[in-house]
């Protein structure tokens, strides 16, 4: 179902029933390792915080509004965000939406296109044009404060949309404050490497039955598999980072006692936990340079461009990405990969036995990377490719193809493999084979 017509169904529920009815909460749609493919790459883990997607201690970020939202609803949006710095050694910068420049984060308020969020240096994935987080206007709005307008005019119930539209349009800016407040909490602890709390290994026994499913069909517009994964979903132990299940988390959906085995139920949260701010104080430090809670890593700058080029005297693809590369003060091994995507967005299966990532047509590097360094490639001179034989590739019948990069860290020490650290696809191409 569409959210603004699942808007409207509710402001014909509301304009039938008692006024101190509550707006139902839209979830957030995060997608945590999501690789915007229709095949995932890895398992990769989700939990309470994803300490690979971390930004490093003491980061500025630079956050701007995409168009749209008016300068009440922004600074809502502003005040909301702004409550992680009291407890993280992070800070939020708002810039101006004319900035000329890179920024880290950018936020769309839109009406329809739910509440969701890069997780942490995911944002890094999101090319500059579009949006790192996501708000869907229409579950902000005070619906009860419209009805009331309806009614005091003597309009009775049912309502026709148009009707509300027409008096939000005439008078915006009538916002459920405490809705507003929790997701802005909640979708910026995304952007700060938090993951939803009910993934919590053991904490919730869920009764993963068809009512469950219908729900969140009908209230998100979800299919089984992103229930399954946005809900269902456990973590390993690894991401709890210590900490103990907190049903009271900013980041925790709310749960009705039906959807659970033994009756189990969460309410929805409004504000920061204490658990919240003692676990993004830990990622965060205000009185360290680095985190106890800190593991290998990579980032991945300044990616220009994904240079793809059938050679046809070498008889391969020759794949030139051009970006930065930085790592932290841990010892840490990455594998570059270029992998073979159809034109419906399916990775291209393979039973090469060289040419193959997971049982997907591709080529890889594998590199160790010392700690504190910083390497560029193809930016002054050619310096890195990957080159896939023509006679490797799987017969593709004359259709184009994508070439996905993506770099994954490998933390052998702590037994956590393939964590994606940056993703970037080409437009569709031809090989000349």
């Amino acid at each position: 179902m569409k959210r603004t017509l699942f808007f409207a169904a509710v402001l014909f529920y509301l304009g039938n029933n008692a006024m101190a009815q509550k707006l139902p909460k839209a979830k957030c749609t995060t997608l945590v390792g999501d690789v915007m493919l229709k095949e995932v790459d890895t398992s990769a883990g989700r939990g309470m915080s994803d300490v690979y997607h971390t930004w490093d201690n003491g980061s500025v970020l630079l956050v701007k509004f995409m168009p749209g939202g008016s300068k009440t609803l922004r600074d809502k949006v502003i005040q909301s965000a702004k409550q992680w710095e009291t407890y993280a050694n992070i800070t939020f910068k708002f810039v101006p939406d004319t900035i000329i420049g890179k920024t880290t984060i950018r936020i769309k308020l839109g009406k329809g296109a739910g509440h969701n969020s890069a997780v942490g240096t995911e944002a890094n994935f999101r090319p500059q044009s579009e949006q790192t987080i996501n708000f869907d206007t229409l579950f902000f709005t005070d619906a009860n404060y419209y009805i009331g307008k309806l009614q005091s005019k003597g309009i009775k119930a049912p309502y026709n949309w148009n009707q509300v539209l027409a008096e939000m349009e005439s008078d915006p800016n009538h916002w459920d404050n405490m809705e507003l407040t929790r997701v802005v909490a909640h979708e910026f602890g995304h952007a700060l490497g938090l993951l939803h709390e009910q993934s919590f290994p053991g904490a919730v026994k869920w009764n993963k039955s068809d009512s469950i499913y219908k729900y969140y069909k009908e209230t998100q517009g979800w299919d089984r598999d992103k229930v399954d994964f946005n809900v269902f979903e456990v973590a390993e132990q690894f991401y709890t980072n210590g900490t103990t299940y907190d049903p009271k988390s900013i980041m925790h959906y709310s749960i009705d006692a039906e959807q659970t085995t033994d009756g189990y139920s969460v309410k929805t949260n409004y504000i920061l936990s204490a658990g919240d701010k003692k676990l993004i104080a830990a990622l965060y430090p205000k009185d360290k340079k680095e985190p106890d809670l800190s593991v290998p890593k990579v980032y991945i700058t300044n990616f220009t461009k994904l240079n793809v080029a059938n050679d046809t005297k070498r008889k391969g693809l020759v794949i030139q990405p051009s970006f930065d590369i930085k790592t932290n003060s841990k010892f840490g091994q990455v594998y570059f990969t270029a992998r073979l995507v159809d034109e419906d967005g399916y990775y291209i299966k393979t039973t090469n036995q060289y040419y193959n990532w997971g049982g997907t047509a591709a080529v890889y590097r594998k590199m160790n990377l010392l700690p504190n360094t910083k390497v560029s490639y193809n930016k002054q001179s050619k310096n890195f490719e990957l080159f896939f034989p023509f006679n490797q590739i799987p017969e593709l019948n004359g259709k184009k193809i994508v070439v996905a990069f993506a770099v994954y860290l490998d933390d052998v020490a702590n037994n956590q493999l393939d964590k994606l650290m940056y993703f970037s696809t080409t437009s569709p191409l031809s090989i000349a084979k």
